[in-house]
This record gives C-alpha cells, sequence and structure tokens, in this order.
C-alpha cells in the first residue's frame, strides 16, 4: 500500500524525535486505505492534528478546467466549497509558485481568500503527486500566529507521504474500473450477439454503451450511399431534438474528421466548443462532453459511434479503449 516514514526515510532536522514518532503513526494512518476519498478525509484529520490546527483542507487542481478544489475537509462547515483560480489567494499562490506560505495573520495578507470567518492564521505547502504539483494541504488556526518552521516542517513531511498515499488511491481506483468496464464489456457482446437483426443490433449497440459508458446519449451514425454525409441509425437516450438533427457534412464536421482521420475525438463541451456544428442542438439536449469513436469496416470508416455526458469531462484512455471495443462488436 506504499512506504511509511521509517528510520531510511530522510527527515528535516528540525523536527524532534517526539514528533517524528508522532509522524510515524499519523504515516502508518493514512497508508492504512486504498479508497480515494477515504485517503484525503484521514490526510487531512491527521494533518490538522499534527500542527494543533482548528481546521483543514486537501485542494486539488482540477484537471478539466485548472481550477483549485476542496476535495476533503476537517473542522469547515458541511458543505464548505473552494473553487480557485491558479494564482489566486494563498492557496493559489502556493499551487503557482510551488512554495509554502506561514501566515501569520492572514487579515493583513492580500493574498487571503475568507472560507471560515473564525480563520486567523494559516499554513499551506505544495502537493506534489507523482512528479506534477497537483495541490495544496491547507490548515488554519483561530489564533493569530498558530504555526512555526516547526510546523512547516511537519505538514511538509505529510505532505510528502501524503501523494504517495493518493497516488497509490489512484492506481488501485483505476485498476478496479479497468476491470469492472471489461467484465460489462463481455455482458455487453453477449447482449449484442442476442439480438435477431441489424436494427436491433444497432440499437443494443447504443443502450449497452450508455449504460457501460453512464453516458446520457450514445448514437450511432452511418454514412450515406454518397458517403458525404452521416445518418443517425441508431440511438439511445437522444430526445427529440437530437433524433430530427440533418445529417451530418463529412467535409465540414468534426465528426468528419473522425471518419477521414479513423480515430477517437473528443469534445469537453461541445455547447461552447467552435469544433461542433450543432451547439444548438446540444444544448436543449442538455450534451456536454462528446467522445467519437470512429466504425470501420474493410479498413475504411463507415461510421461514427457517439457518446454525450451531461456534464464536462475528460474520457479516460480506458474509457477510449472500452468505447472502440464497443464500436467493434
Amino acid at each position: 500500500m506504499g512506504q511509511a516514514v521509517s528510520d531510511e526515510t530522510p527527515i528535516h532536522p528540525a523536527i524532534s524525535p517526539g514528533q517524528l514518532r508522532r509522524l510515524y503513526q499519523v504515516s502508518k494512518v493514512i497508508h492504512s486505505t486504498l479508497d480515494q476519498q477515504e485517503a484525503l478525509d484521514l490526510i487531512v484529520r491527521e494533518a490538522v492534528g499534527l500542527v494543533n490546527a482548528t481546521s483543514g483542507s486537501v485542494v486539488l487542481i482540477n484537471p478539466i478546467d485548472g481550477f483549485l478544489e476542496i476535495q476533503a475537509a476537517h473542522g469547515l462547515y458541511a458543505g464548505a466549497k473552494l473553487k480557485l483560480r491558479v494564482g489566486e489567494g494563498i492557496t493559489g499562490w502556493v499551487a503557482q509558485q510551488g512554495k509554502s506560505a506561514i501566515v501569520p495573520d492572514v487579515s493583513a495578507d492580500k493574498r487571503y481568500v475568507p472560507v471560515h470567518e473564525h480563520t486567523r492564521s494559516e499554513l499551506a505547502v505544495p502537493l506534489e503527486i507523482n512528479g506534477v504539483l497537483s495541490g495544496v494541504v491547507n490548515v488554519d488556526s483561530d489564533k493569530p500566529s498558530a504555526f512555526d518552521e516547526n510546523d512547516l516542517a511537519l505538514l511538509t513531511e505529510l505532505a510528502s507521504q501524503a501523494a504517495l498515499v493518493i497516488h497509490n488511491a489512484f492506481l488501485y481506483e483505476k485498476s478496479l474500473i479497468r476491470a469492472n468496464l471489461f467484465e460489462s464489456l463481455i455482458t455487453v457482446g453477449q447482449a449484442i450477439n442476442s439480438a435477431v437483426d441489424l436494427d436491433e443490433a444497432l440499437a443494443a449497440i447504443t443502450r449497452e454503451a450508455a449504460s457501460l459508458m453512464n453516458a446520457k446519449t450514445c448514437a450511432l451514425q452511418l454514412l450515406d450511399e454518397s458517403s458525404s454525409h452521416l445518418t443517425l441509425v441508431a440511438s439511445h437516450g437522444a430526445g427529440e431534438a437530437y433524433l430530427n438533427k440533418p445529417g451530418v457534412d463529412i467535409a465540414e464536421s468534426f465528426l468528419g474528421s473522425v471518419v477521414n482521420l479513423k480515430k477517437p475525438l473528443q469534445i469537453e463541451n461541445v455547447q461552447t466548443s467552435n469544433a461542433y456544428q450543432q451547439q444548438d442542438i446540444a444544448r436543449e439536449e442538455g450534451l456536454v462532453a462528446m467522445l467519437s469513436i470512429p466504425l470501420e469496416f474493410g479498413g475504411n470508416a463507415i461510421g461514427t459511434l457517439n457518446v454525450y455526458k451531461e456534464e464536462t469531462y475528460v474520457f479516460s484512455n480506458d474509457e477510449i479503449h472500452i468505447a472502440t471495443a464497443l464500436a467493434e462488436l
């Protein structure tokens, strides 16, 4: 599950033997789970206790929009939320500079963005996960000048251990998702193979793809006889606006690129992307993220399998592989 603080782990000289024992105990606690959210909750709880803070949070950079968001908190009011740009607030400054910050009086620091009205001082350290600066560990106190260099050394050591825990939990969660997806893929193949005709088989592909990919809508479009337009032949979860939309011109469309390149392409938000030509329909249907997979036969692209989410989203490589496997059934 990872390596806790040990005799071989280099430790900051400011940390006393007693604090080292406490850090070792904390490290064992946070290494005790592979559940990502549970790991984050343990990290922030132990961080608060380690430096006698009043509250704390683990804030990670959202890979989709680049904003900093609270992923776990302790001592803050239920539902506390934070969404900052990198560079905004003390937290954003730490994320931008990759440097720690000890703030003895937040009211005197122009960078501070209030989250808790009782906060008087703050300590924040960068969180580097697998070599990438991915967030910040924050602790706050309702007392001024509550943190010193020794607390900084302790929290820095904890953040180093936390990064390993978060990375291991992420890998474990990813492996579970992958196993579940491939298990479901077998079931999908059986459902499609049991279809009695082509229309039913195509409908089964879109239905099972929507379920497997947790999608709002899935659609299959095939090239018409002139090979100049894509025509909708099967869908699941589509409304009237989508069902009645005109064929897609291959020469001037995003889906045309999928067909011509014969490779999967995705858009994080079709409602705002200039690459997507039917934004009005997307808004009416509530379609946001899109993954499009080419359908091939005899080495030629004959259509696309389109998967839509109802929120901004980046499809993982595993999800793209699963959708590609569906398109090949």
